[in-house]
């Protein structure tokens, strides 16, 4: 039976990569869909499920963001860090980002999901490794509506790749004079909100779909998420300790270079 083969070969491997995605949505801000959505990508592939594993992973991504974005959120938000303002400011784009993001995953390929998953991960993994500690390139967060516009295309892409959200928000963040713990906090909040909205889609937008794997509500899997959710939020609390603990310059870049490989892997299948 699949849903057998499935938990014995994979259980370990996703408490292993929830494990690892609540590390680093603790530390950064994220929701760990940049370990999460090739990791499980590639488990559905293998179990024969090619022509939805990219929908599946980015939908359980995104469930699974919810609960580890809303765990680092908490943790960050118990030492003050979390920024509710800049949150407001975000809050239209944020629901704007989300609807289109799901409408235009209903519409592309695997093939497509693919290229702009490791297209923009190259981007922002190149921006994270090459920036440092460079000035920052405005001294407040732009009025409105830009402050809008750029949330709607930052979530609209993040709902695209099955991410919450937190490097781009990060990146924006500190590129307008936001301290560094501040951004992370407030990243956490607004991605955890930003996947409740995305998975709500992409339960929507999967219900038609044929081929999937057992216990599969939408495009999202019931039992990968089941070996994530509970590794993945104990984690979270820890990454956000190590955020407020430890120099994280050297955590950044291994991230980054982290980042970098992955996106090379994914487009280099696509050639």
């Amino acid at each position: 039976m699949i849903i057998d083969e499935f938990l014995l070969m994979s259980a370990g491997l996703l408490a292993a990569l929830g494990a690892l995605a609540g590390l680093l949505a603790g530390m950064f801000g994220i929701g760990g869909g940049m370990v999460l959505v090739p990791g499980l990508y590639y488990i559905f592939s293998h179990l024969g499920y090619d022509a939805a594993a990219m929908h599946m992973a980015v939908g359980t991504s995104l469930l699974t963001i919810v609960f580890t974005g809303a765990a680092s959120a908490y943790a960050h938000y118990k030492r003050g860090a979390v920024d509710f303002d800049i949150f407001k400011k975000f809050g239209i784009g944020l629901v704007l980002g989300v609807a289109l993001g799901t409408v235009m995953a209903d519409r592309f390929d695997v093939d497509i999901l693919k290229g702009i998953f490791a297209v923009t991960q190259l981007l922002f993994g190149s921006y994270m490794l090459l920036r440092q500690d460079k000035p920052v390139l405005c001294d407040a967060l732009p009025r409105q509506p830009w402050t809008t516009i750029i949330a709607t295309i930052n979530t609209a892409l993040a709902t695209l790749r099955g991410v919450g959200g937190g490097v781009q928000n990060v990146l924006i963040m500190t590129m307008c004079n936001v301290p560094m713990h501040r951004a992370t906090a407030t990243a956490s909040a607004l991605g955890a909100v930003a996947a409740t909205m995305g998975a709500a889609g992409f339960v929507w937008i999967g219900g038609d779909a044929v081929n999937l794997p057992p216990h599969t509500l939408g495009y999202i899997n019931g039992p990968a998420f089941a070996c994530i959710i509970f590794t993945s939020v104990a984690c979270a609390p820890l990454g956000v300790k190590l955020a407020h603990d430890l120099p994280v310059k050297k955590l950044r870049k291994a991230f980054s270079i982290f980042i970098l490989l992955v996106s090379a892997k994914m487009l280099a299948e696509l050639i």
